[in-house]
């Protein structure tokens, strides 16, 4: 029979190692504990397949090879792989982007590059580090015609099928169509809002834009001001309801790194809506790695009383934490974000998409056909979902 604590153990001390190992550079504090931790018996096979899954397995290898003799050979071995293998892959993407980001700016138009690749080479100091499948575009939706057709003559093709929302006749820019354009194994994902809210998309404003020399001879990509792509990630983490580390190493090591204003940040956080992801994710990040944010840092951010007992309601700390949330529906930090703006207008234009998605968008996300007569209860779904989870979480708390 299974020993059950001893189970519960072993993935404990599979966590508490992967958070030690979640940032390069291994503290000297922390080092016995990992070495301890190593002492016990890792079951490496599940360890590596976790630490993938949560996006620090590259962290993870930068780390313990440090002290190679507190680990099998083999399994060291095989973490140096993932991690020569995720470099490789790194300096290809940029240098396969980087011609296409030329030729959209070239023809002035804006292909703003966020979060997996901008990360890996801005926030982390080896770019084998920081994994990510995709590479993600912020495209003015202005643009997004001359942008396709750029896409299309550089031999991508949208993706029209295995992932929910492909394939549908809503191809106008918004948030029911964020398409993947693939060339190979290189695939693109574009936005049409910078904040990824369920709101109507304006223009990027154009002080919130810079430039970033990619590596590998790719040239250089547009990105967003510090202030922006911080808040940015903050909230995709929390749309995603921190389902894995690696968004908040990111977190923590752009809070830790220096280089955000954060007057800029909290002007920013306070015009879109978006205090309380950013005061969420700091949070988290300072529980999980204490001293990574000064106190004057999150009280900027911290929300009213109502708002963060909300907070601790949806993403409770500890289980937020531990990356063991039941997900919530992606459009709960929208909501969250019109409550923050207090705009009656904005309102009434957002909330009648949000609750009541196109038909043929919903019919993708769902694998139903159009006609359906089931997707009536998939809207029914939609707008009950959030109370049966509170109510079941809220039972939880007692």
């Amino acid at each position: 029979m299974t020993d059950l604590p001893s189970r519960e153990a072993s993935v404990a001390a599979a966590s508490r190692l992967l958070v030690l190992c979640a940032r390069p550079g291994l503290a000297a504090a922390d080092a016995p504990e990992v070495r301890g931790l190593l002492g016990r018996g890792m079951a490496w096979p599940r360890l590596m397949e976790r630490a993938e899954e949560e996006g620090v397995l590259p962290l993870l290898y930068w780390n313990l090879k440090e002290m190679p003799e507190d680990l099998p050979a083999d399994a060291l071995a095989r973490l140096k792989g993932r991690y020569l293998a995720n470099l490789a892959r790194t300096l290809r993407v940029a240098k396969e982007v980087g011609p296409l980001l030329g030729a959209v700016r070239a023809a002035g138009r804006t292909a703003v590059l966020t979060k997996g690749l901008r990360m890996a080479q801005t926030v982390y100091p080896d770019l084998g580090l920081r994994p990510f499948w995709d590479v993600d575009l912020v495209v003015q939706a202005a643009d997004w015609p001359d942008v396709r057709g750029m896409l299309e003559a550089a031999g991508f093709v949208e993706a029209t099928e295995g992932e929910p929302g492909r394939g549908l006749p809503i191809s106008a820019p918004g948030w029911t169509y964020s398409p993947y354009f693939l060339r190979g194994d290189l695939a693109l994902e574009i936005h049409f809002n910078v904040f990824g809210l369920h709101f109507p998309a304006g223009p990027l404003p154009p002080d919130v834009l810079g430039r970033m020399p990619l590596p590998a001879g790719g040239g250089e990509a547009t990105v967003l001001s510090p202030a922006f792509e911080f808040c940015y990630l903050c909230l995709h983490a929390q749309q995603h309801s921190y389902r894995r580390l690696i968004w908040l190493t990111d977190i923590a090591l752009m809070a830790a790194g220096g280089g955000i204003p954060w007057d800029e940040a909290a002007r920013v956080a306070a015009a879109y809506g978006l205090r309380a992801p950013v005061f969420l994710g700091l949070a988290l990040a300072e529980r999980l790695w204490p001293g990574t944010v000064a106190p004057n840092v999150l009280a900027r951010f911290r929300p009213g009383p109502a708002t963060r007992a909300a907070l601790g309601l949806l993403w409770p700390g500890t289980a937020a934490a531990e990356r063991t949330l039941t997900p919530w529906p992606y459009y709960m930090p929208s909501l969250f974000s019109l409550w923050e703006r207090r705009s009656a207008v904005l309102a009434a234009r957002s909330l009648p998409s949000i609750l009541f998605p196109p038909r043929a968008w919903l019919a993708g996300a769902s694998g139903l056909p159009k006609g359906s007569a089931r997707l009536t209860r998939q809207y029914g779904r939609r707008l009950l979902r959030p109370f049966g989870l509170a109510v079941r979480r809220l039972r939880g708390a007692r």
